[in-house]
């Protein structure tokens, strides 16, 4: 019988798996017994990863024997999950398959947003690895490699377990907020600070978000200095982004009138 603070490990590391599968949009598929081994598009289907192959290549050949393979997916912060079990081909045709996924608001990009030619294979998981990176002596993450120990995960607590998708969204997110909502983050980290530090603002940058705010550097003539930013509640998921950004626009807004 696991310990109360084993199995709350257990959940919390099931749940870090969840959000890098999540946030992933690609991910290497090998195929051992048929020596075959490539890089896939990927999508998290509850847990389950989508892929999309060629139909004339061999990943796609396989899926139709259910060869059994396993699945690497890259995280944000040098994480790397590892997913086995067999492979299998998702009935429907691709365009039925991804209307499916965009219904229940996951999104596959394809070159140039044609899905001809592309099968779509599942992977029917049973088992889960979740590889962490080493880290430096000031704890921040390093490159992870091969010889990096992963963590078995329980795959009933995998399964019931949700991702973070503020995580998993967040480099898309701060790209998002950098080039299309500048000036809006100038904005923010201005009111962000008291007013006798208040002035020309130069820049801002959008640095880190998380559920609960969003870090910001602002440039202004005294130099740089970084601005926390605070939710007023903590983001369920990525469409409550806009809503709370309208909300603290608006409250700097009404605080400079």
């Amino acid at each position: 019988m696991m310990s109360p603070i084993h199995t709350q490990d257990m959940v919390t590391m099931a749940r870090q798996a969840r959000t890098v599968l999540a946030g992933g949009r690609t991910a290497l598929l090998t195929l051992p017994c048929e020596q075959a081994r490539g890089w896939v598009g990927v999508i998290d289907d509850g847990g389950e990863p989508v892929l999309m192959a060629s139909t004339e290549g061999r990943l796609a050949g396989a899926a139709r024997n259910g060869r059994r393979s396993w699945v690497e997916v890259p995280g944000h912060a040098g994480e790397r999950l590892i997913l086995a079990g067999p492979l299998r081909m998702v009935p429907g045709t691709t365009e039925q398959i991804l209307r499916r996924l965009a219904d229940l608001g996951r999104t596959v990009s394809t070159e140039d947003g044609i899905a001809d030619g592309l099968s779509v294979l599942a992977l029917s998981v049973d088992d889960v690895v979740l590889c962490l990176p080493p880290t430096d002596m000031d704890c921040g993450p390093r490159r992870w490699t091969s010889a990096t120990v992963g963590r078995r995960i329980d795959l009933a607590t995998y399964a019931f377990a949700e991702p973070d998708l503020i995580s998993a969204y967040a480099p898309e997110l701060i790209e998002h907020l950098n080039v299309g909502h500048a000036d809006q983050m100038r904005q923010l980290a201005r009111h962000a600070l008291p007013a006798a530090t208040d002035g020309d603002v130069a820049g801002v940058q959008v640095s880190g978000l998380d559920r609960y705010g969003l870090d910001l550097w602002r440039v202004d003539g005294a130099g740089a200095e970084q601005v926390r930013v605070t939710f007023r509640r903590p983001l369920i998921e990525p469409r409550s982004l806009g809503r709370e950004l309208r909300r603290l626009l608006d409250q700097s807004t009404n605080a400079s009138e």
